[in-house]
């Protein structure tokens, strides 16, 4: 099956457009553009939002190539995550730092939660 880059292409050419309309529709630069459908790179998770909400297509529809399922594999320290199929390999680097805030946001939520609960249970208590 077609890549994602050849259905950019495709679905562009059906409607007529040129590389800098759906660039500046998209709000990036027509090079950025010539890059997804040249499958040199993949448009970020926003991007392939607003293609698919402009093309009135969905999104897996668009990234479905009928490959062999995404493997992901943790390196040993678990600093950086694999992400491949058959055509490209993805490397995402995890954030310590950024795995440190999202856990202590969650403890704050937690401790919210609780705050709230508690004045509930004294309003209820005024209340009898």
């Amino acid at each position: 099956m077609a890549s994602l880059g050849t259905k950019l292409l495709n679905l562009r050419h059906e409607r007529r457009f040129s590389q800098t309309e759906i660039a500046d529709i998209l709000g990036i630069s027509q090079n950025a553009y010539n890059k997804w459908e040249a499958d040199k790179c993949m448009p970020s998770a926003v991007h392939l939002s607003k293609i698919s909400q402009f093309y009135k297509i969905d999104i897996m529809k668009l990234l479905d190539n009928n490959e062999k399922p995404i493997q992901i594999n943790n390196d040993i320290n678990g600093e950086n995550t694999v992400i491949a199929n058959t055509n490209s390999t993805i490397h995402i680097q995890s954030s310590t730092s950024l795995m440190e805030q999202a856990l202590q946001i969650q403890e704050q939520i937690s401790k919210l939660s609780e705050l709230q609960l508690h004045l509930i249970e004294e309003l209820l208590k005024k209340n009898q």
